[in-house]
């Protein structure tokens, strides 16, 4: 169940290092403790749209994705969904199950997926009787919430083509195949799901990825994007030493002031 699919020798890059895989929560864990921690778990199949958790609900367990794809979202009180993150295998979801009573956000099965489940009460006691997966916990969190920091910083201070642009290049990292013409991006996506993700309306998405094919950087084939990520990386380098530029002009006193 757990051994062989979530113990593995090795540690791979996560793209998004904010989110907890669990390569990372189990690294360095003793050969002795392997039976311990699957006899901890169990694993459930979720058909594709349906809800694995919703937002307000108890947080009572812990959650690794082991085959398919889950979408964690958040609507707004006016009804407004914002997609949080897109989940592949190996990454942990409803890790806040320490800190939060409630769920904060809402869990949907984007396909066919198979989901390890630890209980809150397993976890509890997992991190007591392993020394190694409670230290793992904390420095995972403790970095997530540095990376979220940053995050939102960066969010109030980009415009919606920039965030756009950095999600596609994030998009491609993570799920994306090389082909001839580029690196195609291997997730579903609609307009509306690219708004949701940056924060911005379908029509201004719709907008800007016109924009983005007149300058070479993406193409769509059927229902995948195509992006030319080498294009889209030198794009997100310029516009950030202009934003930064231009951040340092509005703060410099002019000459004439001091």
């Amino acid at each position: 169940m757990l051994a062989s699919s979530v113990l593995p020798p090795v540690i791979a890059e996560s793209v998004w290092p904010h989110f907890v895989t669990a390569l990372d929560l189990f690294q360095g864990v003793a050969q002795r403790d392997v039976r311990k921690i699957a006899s901890l778990c169990t694993e459930k199949w979720f058909s594709r749209r349906v809800t694995i958790f919703r937002e307000g609900e108890s947080a009572d367990s812990l959650y690794v994705l082991k085959k398919g794809m889950v979408r964690l979202i958040s609507l707004s009180d006016q009804g407004r969904e914002t997609i949080l993150h897109i989940l592949k295998p190996d990454e942990v979801f409803g890790e806040l199950l320490l800190s939060e009573e409630k769920r904060a956000f809402t869990a949907i099965a984007a396909e066919d997926s198979l989901v390890t489940i630890i209980s809150q009460e397993s976890f509890v006691e997992l991190l007591s009787s392993v020394p190694t997966v409670a230290l793992n916990f904390i420095r995972l969190l403790s970095k997530r919430l540095a990376t979220v920091e940053r995050g939102l910083a960066e969010f109030s201070h980009t415009w919606s083509y920039h965030r756009l642009a950095k999600v596609l290049l994030q998009l491609s990292d993570k799920y994306g195949q090389e082909v001839p013409g580029g690196t195609v991006i291997n997730v579903r996506l609609t307009h509306e799901d690219l708004a949701n993700l940056i924060g911005t309306s379908r029509e201004t998405v719709t907008t800007q990825l016109s924009k983005f094919t007149r300058m070479g950087f993406l193409k769509r084939e059927s229902r995948h994007f195509i992006v030319a990520r080498s294009k889209l990386s030198d794009f997100i380098r310029t516009e950030e030493l202009r934003l930064k530029n231009l951040t340092f002009s509005q703060t410099t006193i002019p000459p004439g002031e001091l």
